[in-house]
């Protein structure tokens, strides 16, 4: 007999305390390593001198340092795929339950006025995952890989998340179906640890963008792209951006704008990019799935937020990567137009 399912989350705090927080390996009674750890070469990115000195700060769950070696090194270590089977797990407003083991997948707020319907699953595979469920990025390039994973194991299981924007179209393009399920009580479920960037997630990638692109045709010229941000997500403004577009101008970059124009607009503009240059942020992600395999991304960073996410993607890939690093205002980031131009004829050179 199975105990009320609201009571879960409070016996399994109970058992943490006396058990341990314990791990997925832990509680699992089954893991198959579908990929092993690997370590690899990839090309060096690009940047002036002087901007590593610029950097003042990272997100906060990296390291400055950790973040500054990835950015200036040429071999990564990827960690291997994992598949997690685990019996008698609970589904409960974005974590799941196993014995003494806690799996966060979504914030709870996001079930605050939820009171879902209690599904019974004899198995499942997980396609969520935390970060996913915060940002469009990582749901867009993390997630839509995963569940291609979970699809070839066991009935998708996905939860809630925001509405992002584009989500819909891009669900239809890619044949996912990303309907959120609140609370089950499942037989078997497979958890994924699935952060690595290996061959196993390249095939993946490949998959779809070749799904992307058989319903897209990309112009037979190639394009510099200046892809804006505007003001979706976090804000992260760029306040000489007029400045910026002028230079770029003279250079024959395009705009496109992703909180305004249409996905079909969107893609078919990347599906032909040479060059892609934005600021840092999860709308970068629309490139992974679009741009040509040679095409170059250029990553305007802030100077308090530096990160190499979009370098530990694009550098398997192949894709040239290059940023330069700004400086702070008043709530908003100044890049120098020189210094961008400058970085976009390294790039070319050295393609």
């Amino acid at each position: 007999m199975r105990i009320p399912i609201k009571v879960v989350p409070y016996l399994s705090r109970v058992k943490r305390l006396y058990s341990g927080s314990g791990c997925l390996k832990s509680i699992a009674y089954r893991s198959d390593i579908l990929y092993p750890k690997v370590t690899e070469t990839i090309r060096p990115a690009v940047f002036l001198a002087g901007q590593i000195e610029r950097i003042t700060g990272t997100l906060p769950y990296f390291k400055l340092e950790h973040v500054i070696r990835d950015v200036t090194t040429t071999t990564v270590t990827h960690g291997p795929t994992i598949a997690y089977y685990v019996r008698n797990a609970v589904l409960l407003d974005g974590a799941v339950y196993a014995g003494h083991y806690k799996h966060p997948i979504a914030d709870k707020v996001l079930f605050d006025t939820v009171a879902g319907e209690i599904h019974h699953l004899e198995m499942a595979a997980l396609a969520s995952s935390y970060m996913g469920t915060k940002y469009f990025g990582h749901w867009l390039r993390d997630d839509c890989a995963q569940y291609e994973l979970a699809q070839s194991v066991a009935p998708v299981l996905s939860v809630r998340r925001p509405a992002f924007n584009h989500q819909r179209a891009y669900q239809s393009y890619l044949n996912q179906n990303w309907t959120p399920t609140d609370r089950a009580l499942i037989d078997e479920l497979v958890i994924f640890q699935d952060f690595a960037q290996n061959r196993l997630k390249r095939r993946r990638y490949k998959a779809l963008r070749n799904r992307i692109r058989a319903q897209f045709q990309g112009n037979k010229e190639r394009r510099f792209i200046y892809l804006r941000r505007g003001h979706t997500g976090s804000p992260r403004t760029v306040e000489n951006e007029f400045e910026i577009l002028e230079a770029l101008g003279a250079h024959d970059f395009a705009v496109v704008d992703v909180e305004t124009e249409d996905l079909s607009h969107i893609i078919g503009m990347l599906l032909s990019a040479k060059l892609v240059i934005s600021v840092e942020g999860s709308h970068i992600a629309h490139c992974a799935f679009t741009c040509p395999d040679d095409c170059g991304l250029l990553v305007l960073q802030p100077p308090d937020r530096f990160s190499m996410n979009h370098r530990n993607w694009a550098g398997p890939l192949g894709m040239p990567f290059g940023f330069v690093v700004g400086t702070r205002g008043d709530k908003r980031y100044r890049f120098c137009p020189a210094e961008i131009v400058r970085t976009v004829d390294m790039m070319l050179s050295n393609a």
